[in-house]
């Protein structure tokens, strides 16, 4: 058997105004007082849109019934409106909540938000025996006062240990600034290609682990039809200069500038060793 709709006027207030007056009061204080995570945000506008939909049917049926039997307008241009504004008012207090569910913690400013989104990046932390830093991700803005400021903390490091597929160019021209300023000793457990093998040239002494590689391909800009300020030739040719200053020989150095950006050029040990790349003592 079919429930009967109810009239207008109690569908108005069971279906419209206590209902969702209810359920707004709850988004607004919530609002106020917590920030939900996102996730959870997410869950809650999905059940209450769809007990949203729910009370819009019933009232709809609602309204049918009333246009049937009595056919006055006015009232049911009213459920109308209470509705929309209802659907609009949920609107705002769910956006609201998604800002707040992602607002970043307060007290930090844009660029303390920033040096944190790269820091996400990458892992920099103390070897076991206190003596080494251990770099595990992208070279990113900030990882220079990043490694300044473990070093401070830790005045006993002599090693930095390299994994990293590499990264912006900038900032391990800057690493590699302070690892040759701290006669730091560098090494590759695993693959340091790119940025990366910049950084394991200013160590003092450099060497590879059993699993260790260098990868190295000629340079590129990642934003698409370049930068007419950046000479990429000019560019190539400062951390060239660099490298051989550090004992890596001119042709080996003319080898990796001529490996196309998008392959990557993997040296055996010994290619590394007969080229300057790696050394056992200053």
């Amino acid at each position: 058997m079919k429930a009967e709709p109810r009239s207008l006027g109690a569908s108005l207030l069971w279906h419209i105004l206590l209902p969702r007056g209810f359920v707004l009061m709850l988004w607004w204080g919530a609002n106020q007082l917590v920030q939900m995570p996102p996730n959870l945000v997410w869950t809650l506008i999905a059940v209450d849109f769809l007990w949203l939909l729910w009370l819009s049917r019933a009232h709809l049926r609602a309204t049918d019934a009333h246009m049937l039997s009595s056919g006055a307008m006015a009232p049911i241009w009213g459920g109308y409106l209470l509705l929309g504004l209802s659907v609009l008012a949920s609107l705002s207090l769910w956006w609201q909540a998604l800002l707040i569910a992602n607002r970043p913690p307060e007290g930090l400013s844009y660029s303390q938000q920033r040096a944190l989104e790269h820091a996400q990046r990458y892992s920099l932390t103390l070897s076991q025996d206190g003596q080494a830093l251990v770099f595990t991700g992208e070279i990113t803005f900030g990882l220079t006062k990043a490694i300044k400021a473990q070093l401070q903390q830790h005045p006993e490091v002599t090693q930095l240990r390299l994994t990293s597929p590499g990264g912006h160019i900038y900032e391990a021209r800057g690493a590699a600034k302070l690892v040759q300023a701290q006669g730091l000793a560098t090494f590759a457990p695993g693959l340091c290609a790119s940025a990366c093998t910049l950084i394991f040239a200013a160590g003092e002494r450099r060497q590879l682990g059993p699993d260790g590689q260098l990868g190295f391909h000629g340079y590129t800009l990642e934003i698409f039809g370049g930068l007419p300020q950046i000479d990429l030739m000019a560019e190539q040719q400062k951390d060239r200069n660099f490298l051989i200053s550090q004992g890596v020989h001119a042709d080996f150095t003319d080898q990796i500038y001529a490996t196309a950006p998008t392959d990557l050029w993997r040296p055996s040990p010994d290619q590394l060793r007969n080229a300057g790349f790696l050394r056992h003592a200053p």
